[in-house]
């Protein structure tokens, strides 16, 4: 299990993507959430195409949701997942340097893709999360743990860390390469990452958030971010998507269960085939 954050957030302020080209920067990841901001009523759509929004667990006993805490307005939000779209505009596209270091993402060098970025950009949403909701800081023992449940979509998907200048990306979840690893989050930290996309189209990213309480009672809560990637992405389709788990694809996989299945089904028919040839062609020989 990969320890990616601390209790003091403030570390993460010099971090970037290291191949960004457009201005950039880190905001305040030393926020404060209040225990009394609004929730937004179920079923109140909203598309976030630029602004502060941190993926985060409300906590209630053992009842818990997985929200996004959109920050863009003049007062922060928790809104429902199912509601959301991030629209993630062609101001998103960065073309991938002269460098093996960024091989996870599916791309080649000199390839444009989309990334939602760990530092603010100007017309693109700022996506992170944090464990800072006064009732997850309350209830939940010492931190959460966050998992991959898998990616829907057109090309490939990854996440990942980079601090500034010519560090080593550190990657935590790719559909190209077999990476994806629970990661341990301490409570009151607030971290952005670098998502990114290389086709245009509807994505959906599946995360869950689990822990234990303080009394030892376990938690957990599942939630789907859904974007729409490009210029030309049906912001609508999007919002109507429905998350199916077995369509999405696994790190280390681009091929969607469905798929397997049926390659296992048309094995398993090729098998039975061959066996018949072979046994008329037995009755055939004895015959002669």
């Amino acid at each position: 299990m990969l320890k990616l954050a601390t209790r003091t957030a403030a570390c993460l302020l010099t971090a970037g993507l290291a191949f960004s080209s457009s201005p950039a920067w880190a905001g305040d990841l030393a926020q404060v959430v209040g225990a009394e901001e609004h929730v937004a009523p179920q079923g109140e759509d909203k598309v976030i195409g630029t602004g502060h929004v941190d993926v985060g667990a409300l906590l209630d006993g053992t009842d818990s949701e997985l929200m996004a805490r959109d920050d863009a307005g003049d007062k922060p939000v928790w809104r429902h997942l199912d509601d959301l779209v991030f629209a993630v505009g062609d101001k998103a596209q960065q073309t991938l340097p002269e460098t093996d270091d960024f091989g996870f993402v599916g791309a080649n060098s000199g390839d444009k893709l989309w990334v939602v970025p760990q530092t603010e950009q100007v017309g693109v949403p700022w996506l992170g999360w944090n464990t800072q909701a006064p009732s997850l800081i309350d209830a939940a023992d010492r931190g959460v743990t966050m998992e991959f449940l898998g990616h829907s979509g057109p090309g490939d998907f990854s996440l990942f860390l980079q601090n500034g200048g010519f560090e080593t990306p550190q990657l935590l979840w790719s559909t190209v390469q077999k990476s994806d690893e629970d990661f341990w989050v301490d409570l009151n930290t607030h971290t952005h990452a670098n998502w990114t996309f290389t086709e245009p189209g509807t994505h959906q990213v599946g995360i869950r958030i689990k822990g234990k309480t303080k009394d030892g009672a376990d938690f957990s809560t599942d939630g789907v971010l859904t974007f729409a990637v490009g210029d030309h992405a049906d912001v609508q389709a999007a919002q109507d998507t429905t998350w199916n788990p077995d369509d999405a694809q696994r790190a280390g996989s681009s091929i969607p269960t469905w798929v397997l299945i049926l390659a296992g089904v048309g094995a398993v028919v090729l098998l039975l085939a061959v066996g018949l040839v072979l046994r008329f062609s037995k009755r055939a020989d004895s015959r002669g």
